[in-house]
């Protein structure tokens, strides 16, 4: 059976991906900084305060199999709260940011099945008024491409370069907070997935099912690629707090094999992947904290590869333009509706 159609299976997903039964080990955190629980537990509530870091949960890697289309999309949108509100709620939009390029004033990052869906979204969320017909604005510009050719999808390796934010005395200094350098051991040790812990008992009683058998669920589910280990996250995932989103679109002429490996060892490009859009074969998504790093990086991959970059495309978005990023708002949907459909089949014998 597929381990999808398994309402058990689904459900526990469900509890995985939201991050219920999911939580920080503090006592095996304390004992790895040789710090009393109560001070970790308090430093850990401070960077959750600060909106640095995620309570934990599991990532529904499946996602980008079940919505192998991305779509990034500059349209003309007025800035209401009604506007706002279903980019914050609809469970396409990834990402919505203000930007101003040309006639545009948004910026969309969108996730969908196929173009017949997308073609169906967009005439839906039009007559159901959730944003302005064609008359009263710019026509949408949406650039497609697929999840399939994702080379590269690690948003905490970004934490790598919090540590150009250390001062001399190894504080964390960002966003106008100085932290103590245990903050920063705190951030690294808990984006990298350690001491995290699963309560199987909590879940089993939610479920209805052995204990025992949580484990070797969660386990199948990860070995099949649905889930991936748990693990803390930034709040906007691919950007650390203060830091600027870059999507960029690449000319890449030659050597692709070692730009590639470039890109994959480059611990401020989060995601990557391969396009096929006009003179562009590279879609990159990139965080600084300051944009003239940016076009240091810029330089670098220019100087490494003479001659092998061509024409580049970019969007700059702030954090300060930021309407909402919710990592698994759009994971949690799916879920939700495959367990629909898959209660609705068995109740009418589909």
């Amino acid at each position: 059976m597929n381990l999808l159609d398994d309402e058990i299976n689904l459900r526990l997903i469900l509890y995985l991906v939201s991050g219920e039964g999911i939580s920080v080990n503090i006592d095996a955190l304390s004992k790895s900084l040789n710090l009393h629980r109560v001070t970790v537990k308090k430093k850990l509530k401070k960077l959750i305060d600060l909106n640095f870091i995620t309570l934990p949960f599991y990532p529904f890697s499946y996602l980008y199999k079940a919505y192998p289309m991305l779509i990034l999309v500059k349209a003309d949108m007025p800035r209401s709260k009604d506007v706002i509100d279903f980019f914050k709620d609809d469970s396409h939009i990834f990402a919505a940011f203000s930007c101003m390029e040309g006639a545009y004033n948004t910026f969309l990052i969108e996730y969908f099945k196929d173009l017949e869906s997308y073609h169906g979204w967009r005439e839906k969320i039009v007559t159901e008024y959730k944003i302005p017909s064609r008359e009263q604005r710019s026509p949408a510009d949406a650039t497609i491409f697929t999840n399939k050719l994702m080379f590269k999808n690690n948003p905490n390796c970004l934490a790598n370069d919090l540590i150009n934010h250390l001062d001399k005395g190894g504080n964390l200094v960002i966003k106008n907070e100085v932290l103590d350098p245990h903050y920063f051991s705190i951030l690294s040790l808990l984006l990298k997935g350690r001491h995290i812990q699963r309560n199987d008992s909590f879940l089993a009683r939610e479920l209805g099912i052995n204990r025992k058998t949580i484990k070797r669920r969660v386990d199948r589910l990860i070995e099949g690629g649905i889930i991936d280990s748990p693990c803390c996250f930034f709040p906007n995932l691919f950007i650390p707090p203060g830091y600027n989103l870059v999507v960029s679109m690449v000319e890449v002429k030659s050597m692709i094999a070692k730009i590639r490996k470039y890109v994959k060892d480059h611990h401020n490009i989060s995601r990557a992947q391969e396009a096929s859009t006009g003179r562009y074969n590279f879609l990159l998504f990139s965080a600084f904290y300051q944009i003239e790093d940016f076009f240091m990086m810029g330089e670098d991959l220019m100087n490494k590869f003479s001659g092998s970059i061509g024409a580049i495309e970019n969007i700059f978005l702030s954090p300060h333009m930021t309407h909402t990023i919710k990592p698994q708002k759009i994971s949690l949907a799916w879920i939700e509706r495959k367990l629909w459909e898959l209660r609705y089949n068995d109740n009418f014998g589909l």
